[in-house]
């Protein structure tokens, strides 16, 4: 029986051109490598006969380091056709695109996140060269309590946001052990409360908990759901506090300026 979810992330690479403090992908700790299209495309057969999802996310690390990301595009497509698909960048390396081959994928989205001040004008610069394909783009600003996005440019089948981020709660602490917070009041503070992510063909209830294991394997208790599992349970607590939420901290106190120049490091700008 196929599940109806709202959002499903799929982690497609974990090396990231950017190391950001208290990344929920744990970028900052000099991931390295991809999953392969013959991988991506077998999760997507495994798991598109289990969730329905009706947003799926593209995401990383840093999904343009891809190689064949607009394969992989076509490829999740072919098992969800009726999702929509949408790409999460930080948006260094759309000039290695040629932007209208963003616009063969339609229906689709892209969000390119501004990490840093002083880089914002040569990213402004590249979504203005997709924005030129086309004629017609409807321009509104968001206002999103404790959101990302900004700016929201829209055609009838393409969408792009331009989004900021503010402070990042740190999904460790310091020396990175899991704090023992309160379930409920970690998950109110969470940047992720209800986006359960596949990642390696296992299904987890957000990016850090993923991510963390893959690193450093029992760091906590949880081990996600594969897709020959019973997936009621895990549904169910989509966007609620569990057991695992523990780990994050409980209050903002633990987070970064995910803004500021000195805890962005951009590692190579091309």
């Amino acid at each position: 029986m196929t599940v109806s979810i709202k959002r499903l992330d799929l982690n497609i690479t974990y090396a990231c051109n950017l190391s950001c403090k208290g990344c929920i992908s744990l970028s900052d700790m000099n991931r390295r490598g991809i999953e392969s299209l013959e991988s991506i495309e077998q999760q997507c057969m495994d798991w598109s006969t289990r969730i329905d999802p009706q947003v799926i996310t593209l995401f990383g690390g840093e999904p343009l380091l891809h190689p064949r990301i607009h394969d992989v595009i076509i490829t999740v497509r072919k098992y969800w056709p009726a999702s929509k698909v949408r790409l999460i960048t930080n948006g260094y390396l759309l000039k290695k695109h040629n932007p209208e081959t963003w616009f063969e994928h339609a229906p689709f989205e892209m969000q390119i996140s501004v990490h840093r001040r002083d880089h914002e004008a040569m990213l402004t610069h590249e979504i203005k060269r997709i924005l030129l394909c086309r004629t017609g783009w409807q321009i509104r600003r968001l206002q999103q309590n404790g959101g990302h996005k900004d700016l929201e440019f829209s055609l009838e089948d393409f969408v792009i946001y331009k989004s900021r981020f503010g402070k990042f709660v740190k999904p460790y602490k310091d020396d990175i052990t899991p704090f023992a917070s309160d379930p409920q009041l970690a998950h109110s503070v969470c940047g992720a409360p209800n986006t359960p992510v596949l990642y390696k063909n296992r299904l987890y209830k957000c990016p850090p908990v993923a991510n963390i294991l893959d690193i450093m394997p029992g760091y906590v208790d949880y081990q996600g759901v594969g897709h020959n599992q019973d997936l009621s349970e895990f549904v169910q607590a989509i966007g609620k506090p569990e057991s695992v939420c523990a780990m994050c901290p409980e209050n903002i106190s633990h987070s970064v300026d995910h803004y500021a120049k000195e805890n962005v490091h951009v590692k190579n700008i091309n």
